[in-house]
């Protein structure tokens, strides 16, 4: 198995954590793919054909690819596995993928303003009025 295959079997885990979230696999939700080293030009040209927006990483040694698409086990074992034998047709390094979460853990309350202490004046001359 290639390293790139890999990243099929290690995508259990984060959607593992997705349905821990809560979330619904049925979501289109934002999804970024990371690719490193060979043939960039054939590989975009390749994700360009499958509806992929990609642009090259910030230094140039690589390419992201991403698109609005649905994940889950489905997803897994046919588009990402896609990805994966797509990369090692180029020589590349397919580093990974990331998705937003479109039901996102609920934020802590915010903690209530406190009282401001009275200071060294307020103290020896009183409040103002």
């Amino acid at each position: 198995m290639s390293e790139n295959l890999k990243q099929v079997e290690w995508a259990l885990a984060t959607l593992k954590v997705f349905e821990d979230q809560g979330e619904d696999f049925g979501d289109t939700r934002h999804v970024i793919h990371f690719f490193y080293g060979g043939n960039f030009s054939a590989l975009s040209a390749a994700l360009d054909e499958l509806g992929y927006t990609v642009r090259p990483t910030a230094d140039d040694d690589g390419v992201i690819a991403e698109r609005y698409e649905a994940i889950g086990e489905g997803w897994r074992t046919s588009t990402l596995l896609h990805l994966c034998e797509l990369a090692d047709s180029y020589g590349v390094d397919y580093d990974g993928w990331e998705a937003s979460m479109t039901r996102q853990p609920p934020t802590p309350a915010p903690i209530p303003a406190q009282p401001k202490p009275a200071g060294w004046a307020s103290k020896l001359f009183g409040k103002k009025k």
